[in-house]
């Protein structure tokens, strides 16, 4: 029996690698974590395994998030939608008390981030060679947006490459050092990740390339002493920035046009679904809702169909076809849970940025600073894409001490 346990545990502690590498692939992850549930209950000690998750302060911040979209299914009129909002926000349930009561050492932490990393890199390798193979055999070009990437829609693939791109610079530098020509791996990793960034064209995904990517170089060369570097190293990066735009016009084309429509509110075509400058009004209907449901909210399972009202009422024809959601999470959850669950989601974003920078947690600074600008124009934690990413990497890097696990080799 002992050994049938520490088989099945050894199992299921290899379960959070695959979570994190099949994450670019749009899987669906509920088996993965039915069976890393089942390890953990059946074999695992669960009564030390409890103490684990309620010694971390943050899990009582999930686990109240979730239990607020739970609570909501007795108060909602849509019991349909408010059911699939529970299943949705399940992670939030399971992600802290499977991480969080986890013994995982040093280079198990390693590896699940070396596997979503590697992840990353083999599904933007078969989007190049499926655009390519499109290009030259079928004359399609498939190497933009939505066309490039088929696995996920571009924002939430964006995103992950942002993020895969600055675990690169950060970790593999010590985690890897034993490896031959690191820097030209690293090089071409890094070029890799970055130039499928360009190719998704997701507008979220460009800013946090542009923001995130050049404020993680200054970290490291700052903290090795490299200070002279500093300066070089963003000018090559504003060069390789005025080179892109001059040879890869299309992504930055959707961002000069976003903002040309920003700046004129009134000229927006109610009938469109898609831009950017749509988003502009359902913000507005949104922020309606908010005000008269406040406190407690509309239920998560209502707050759809309230915006589908005040689409109808507003004439927003194109956003009411699509039946679209608030597209910025910070809203969705106010509108849904009120002003509890939309300090819950501060708690997990901006109280998650302060916390890194006491802890020295540099990954996890960066983290929240790019899951806020994507909270800021997508309902994120809607999609399965989105919250499984956040959770899971919410509570691997809340959790383990990664200033600490970036002196060791």
């Amino acid at each position: 029996m002992s050994k049938l346990k520490s088989t099945y545990l050894q199992f299921g502690y290899n379960i959070p690698l695959l979570i994190a590498f099949f994450l670019p692939f749009g899987i669906n992850h509920a088996i993965l974590i039915m069976i890393w549930a089942l390890s953990f209950f059946a074999f695992d000690n669960v009564k030390q395994g409890f103490k684990n998750v309620f010694s971390n302060k943050w899990s009582y911040v999930l686990l109240a998030f979730f239990l607020i979209h739970a609570l909501g299914y007795f108060f909602s009129v849509d019991k349909s939608d408010a059911l699939n909002a529970i299943e949705i926000k399940l992670g939030f349930l399971a992600f802290p008390i499977l991480v969080f009561s986890s013994r995982f050492n040093e280079v198990q932490i390693k590896k699940i981030i070396i596997s979503f990393v590697s992840g990353c890199v083999l599904a933007t390798v078969i989007c190049l060679f499926r655009a390519f193979y499109l290009y030259f055999f079928e004359d399609v070009n498939a190497f933009f947006y939505s066309d490039f990437n088929f696995f996920l829609h571009p924002s939430y693939f964006a995103m992950y490459l942002v993020f895969a791109q600055l675990i690169v610079m950060l970790f593999y530098p010590t985690w890897l050092s034993h490896l031959a020509y690191l820097n030209i791996k690293i090089g071409f990793i890094s070029f890799l990740l970055l130039f499928a960034t360009f190719l998704c064209s997701s507008k979220m995904g460009l800013i946090t390339a542009f923001i995130l990517i050049p404020t993680a170089l200054f970290v490291i060369l700052y903290k090795n002493g490299y200070k002279k570097l500093i300066v070089g190293s963003l000018v090559i990066f504003v060069l390789g920035l005025f080179l892109s735009f001059k040879f890869l016009p299309q992504p930055f084309e959707r961002i000069k046009v976003a903002f040309k429509v920003t700046a004129s509110a009134e000229k927006i075509d109610k009938t469109d679904a898609e831009s950017t400058a749509v988003r502009i009004l359902i913000w507005k209907e949104s922020v309606k809702l908010i005000n008269s449901n406040f406190w407690f909210g509309t239920t998560a399972g209502d707050a759809n169909d309230k915006l589908i009202e005040a689409y109808e009422k507003e004439g927003l024809t194109g956003a009411l076809i699509k039946k679209l959601n608030a597209h910025n999470q910070f809203l969705q959850t106010f509108i849904g849970t009120g002003i509890f669950g939309f300090v819950l989601l501060l708690l997990m974003t901006f109280g998650t940025l302060i916390y890194g920078f006491v802890k020295g947690n540099y990954i996890l600074v960066l983290f929240s600073v790019l899951m806020i600008f994507n909270f800021l124009v997508e309902s994120m934690l809607q999609a399965q894409a989105g919250f499984i990413f956040f959770v899971f990497f919410f509570c691997i890097l809340t959790h383990y001490n990664f200033h600490k696990l970036n002196k060791t080799s």
